[in-house]
């Protein structure tokens, strides 16, 4: 589906379902601190190095509850991936041997659904399991490490960008969409306080979040043209390769993921007040004044 038609949608859902405000509205800001990889071309195929490639993830956002069952927020992540042939246990990628490291900075805008009505401040809400969809976009920079310094390797046109054998192909940008998809829980710690533990994946419009998707270009083109670090660092098999020859898999984008948990502190609370029980906090709404007829 074209990026445009994707942000349509999603769009348009967030509008209809904004209009479900009513007065148990509020906003909460949080955090979370977590994991995070990614799956590409250098991803290995065993699950023990997956989680050995595994790096730190933290985010905030704010959030507004609309009501008991929809949420939408607006989300900066941090998250650290990598991918390396050598630990992926397949005899061809370790003959490549290609690596990289990347940070990325992720802008989200997601809505939430919750399957159980919850509402940290309102009623004998305790827990509730959730899913959501947003739209966001992301920055990345793809870096290896040659002779003892890190590498930029988007600068390099490392499958022939900008050389004649594809004067047609760019460098792809380091600034990509996504659509952020997952689910998770969500528990009531206090009357302020909602703790939740969730995992978010990110189908993204790029294949280029490892430096790897299509074919070689000629050692002899690629150090001509682009340099002798581009030549290097495309080819680490130690073998000549020909223009065309199998470098990635472009049929499938990257994607990477996260899996987090984090803390929601309640800010606002519009249309209630709040009275001292025995058993704790409850919502008391507020009463019409009536005139008396007679």
């Amino acid at each position: 589906m074209p990026q445009s038609k994707v942000f349509i949608l999603v769009l348009g859902l967030f509008v209809l379902l904004s209009s479900e405000l009513r007065s148990q509205a509020y906003v909460d800001v949080g955090l979370n601190v977590g994991l995070a990889n990614y799956s590409g071309d250098l991803s290995p195929s065993n699950v023990g190095p997956i989680i050995a490639q595994s790096h730190i993830s933290a985010g905030t956002f704010v959030r507004l509850n609309m009501n008991k069952r929809f949420s939408f927020n607006v989300s900066g992540v941090y998250a650290g991936v990598s991918g390396a042939d050598s630990k992926s246990g397949s005899e061809s990628q370790m003959r490549r041997g290609l690596d990289f490291y990347s940070d990325i900075f992720e802008l989200s805008g997601n809505l939430e659904f919750n399957i159980f009505p919850y509402s940290v401040i309102e009623g004998d809400s305790r827990f509730t399991p959730y899913g959501f969809v947003g739209f966001g976009a992301f920055k990345f920079d793809p870096r290896t490490r040659y002779e003892g310094e890190w590498v930029r390797l988007q600068p390099l046109g490392t499958e022939g960008q900008g050389t004649s054998a594809f004067p047609n192909k760019n460098k792809y940008s380091l600034v990509q969409l996504n659509i952020p998809f997952g689910g998770g829980v969500k528990f009531k710690l206090s009357d302020k306080i909602t703790g939740f533990a969730a995992l978010n994946w990110r189908w993204t419009f790029t294949d280029y979040i490892d430096d790897v998707s299509t074919v070689y270009v000629s050692s002899e083109i690629l150090a001509a043209e682009n340099g002798e670090l581009a030549a290097i660092l495309s080819n680490k098999t130690g073998e000549p390769v020909q223009t065309g020859d199998k470098r990635g898999g472009e049929t499938v984008n990257d994607y990477y993921f996260t899996g987090t948990v984090g803390l929601a502190f309640a800010l606002h609370n519009s249309g209630s007040n709040r009275s001292v029980s025995k058993g704790g906090f409850k919502i008391r709404r507020r009463r019409r004044v009536v005139c008396p007829k007679f």
